[in-house]
């Protein structure tokens, strides 16, 4: 079911952007609720940011859903009061390990490519 889904979606270059930009802005939504009102008001978008952009296959990239919310966090933080700096440091350091598994999974083709190359 969901491989028709996401076939469907990148059939229609036009839907696949729309849903990836849609995914970035709820996750960036997501970061700006949490730092503002600290209730659990972000963790529904987040998620529906999420799946959005995994189960549609609208990015072939992972990397950018924690960089939008390491981004957005950040801009949040200085341009105004956030809720508190426990969970200031908790968005940070979870936004810093989710761009370091994201950008881990990306590459894991490159690497695997470069290591099964031929050899000199």
């Amino acid at each position: 079911m969901l491989r028709g889904v996401r076939d469907r979606v990148r059939a229609t270059p036009a839907l696949t952007r729309l849903l990836s930009l849609a995914s970035l802005l709820l996750v960036a939504a997501a970061a700006h609720s949490g730092a503002r009102t600290g209730t659990v008001a972000w963790l529904p978008l987040l998620v529906a940011g999420v799946a959005l952009a995994l189960l549609t296959g609208a990015t072939t990239h992972l990397w950018p859903l924690p960089a939008i919310w390491l981004v957005v966090t950040l801009l949040a933080a200085a341009s105004g009061t956030v809720v508190g700096p426990g969970w200031l440091a908790a968005a940070l350091v979870g936004g810093v390990v989710a761009l370091a598994a994201a950008l881990v999974a990306d590459t894991a083709s490159v690497r695997r490519t470069r290591r099964s190359g031929p050899r000199p």
